[in-house]
């Protein structure tokens, strides 16, 4: 018997807790997503800056192993001046960073995190058209330890938000067009889960995260911003430098 279990050791392996990096074709498209459990080694959280920086900079400065790009924001090469942002941000490591308008979030959803890396939902949309105005536990956002805000909400306890947007006038044509989109989530099971997919209409992402079990999600940036990086290389490589991203670091 102990012959026996010795060798299911050997194949299976002991208990290793460790983030994974998934790539596959699920549906024509083709997915990489980051799957971090809730009781893993590592967490998910936030490096951001007030200047752009590269994604493997904000790993590296981290000292994290992996990440992907945040939340929207205006760069010089659109606009000629300086890169900035009207992301929420709330980094530990730096001191909190508010928005102008903090503490209405507006149409964007706060994906955040409490000091032990519990992963929460938030928004706390006080001026915002009465069509997509909501709070979502904006009675706990002076408990936020770290946290990106970005539009739009795609899933909030398992339901689609996205035609409430589009009712609102909110989903622009650009949103629409099907190309490679980026999102983080937590699970059914408290995981967290967040990647790339390309190939993709934004009206379409909310379902399609559904099948990884996804209830709590939010869209990241795309289009040159997009990034995604693991373990010393770039997995998707971005074409401009960034403000912030989500960061996977050992506990």
């Amino acid at each position: 018997m102990r012959i026996l279990i010795f060798c299911y050791i050997l194949i299976i392996g002991s208990p290793v807790f460790a983030y994974s990096l998934i790539t596959k074709t699920v549906e024509w498209h083709k997915v990489r997503i980051f799957h971090v459990p809730k009781n893993d080694d590592y967490m998910v959280s936030v490096a951001a800056r007030n200047e752009a920086t590269s994604l493997k900079n904000l790993i590296s400065e981290s000292d994290a192993v992996a990440g992907i790009n945040g939340a929207y924001f205006t760069p010089k090469d659109y606009t000629g001046k300086s890169d900035s942002t009207n992301t929420i941000r709330v980094v530990w490591w730096k001191g909190r960073e508010f928005s102008t308008f903090f503490p209405d979030t507006g149409v964007n959803g706060l994906f955040w995190f409490l000091k032990d890396g519990t992963p929460i939902l938030l928004q706390n949309n006080v001026w915002g058209d009465k069509k997509v105005r909501m709070n979502i536990n904006s009675w706990r956002i002076m408990e936020v330890h770290n946290g990106i805000a970005n539009f739009p909400i795609l899933l909030m306890s398992g339901v689609n938000m996205i035609p409430k947007y589009i009712d609102a006038w909110l989903i622009t044509e650009k949103m629409r067009v099907k190309a490679t989109k980026s999102f983080i989530c937590v699970t059914k099971i408290g995981d967290i889960k967040m990647g790339t997919i390309t190939s993709i209409s934004i009206t379409d992402i909310s379902l399609f995260i559904k099948q990884f079990w996804c209830v709590d999600a939010i869209n990241l940036d795309s289009g040159w911003s997009l990034a995604l990086y693991d373990r010393w290389k770039y997995i998707v490589w971005p074409g401009r430098n960034i403000m912030d991203a989500f960061i996977i670091k050992k506990k």
